[in-house]
């Protein structure tokens, strides 16, 4: 019988995080679509907005001993509060649609939108 295990990430560290305006992020998730496109989905928990990117895997033996540790590396986190959830916001002068997909059911999320609202001023 095959053992199946929960292991979430123990701790997150962000490298880099940019606050923008909601109308700023939502353009930045629809460079280069075309008009009447779809835009790169974001993220809403706890009131904001967000998208990142994770460091790429590498052959590093202490970078792969910490993510089996639990450690999970974000290059960056770009955000926008956003503090009443909406599924779709549609760039006006382009018709392109930005999905926001409602992620405030995972912890993981929540603790992310937590920590960028309380340091959104450091850094």
């Amino acid at each position: 019988m095959v053992e199946v295990v929960y292991q979430p990430w123990k701790k997150i560290v962000i490298h880099e995080k940019v606050k923008y305006t909601l109308d700023d992020l939502v353009k930045l998730q629809s460079l280069g679509v075309e008009p009447g496109g779809l835009g790169d989905p974001l993220l809403w928990a706890g009131g904001i907005v967000f998208s990142s990117s994770t460091m790429l895997d590498t052959k590093d033996e202490d970078v792969i001993k910490e993510k089996l540790e639990g450690t999970v590396h974000w290059a960056s986190v770009e955000w926008a509060p956003m503090h009443k959830f909406q599924d779709v916001i549609i760039i006006k002068e382009t018709n392109v649609k930005v999905p926001i997909i409602n992620a405030s059911v995972h912890p993981i999320y929540n603790a992310v939108s937590k920590w960028l609202k309380e340091h959104e001023e450091s850094g």
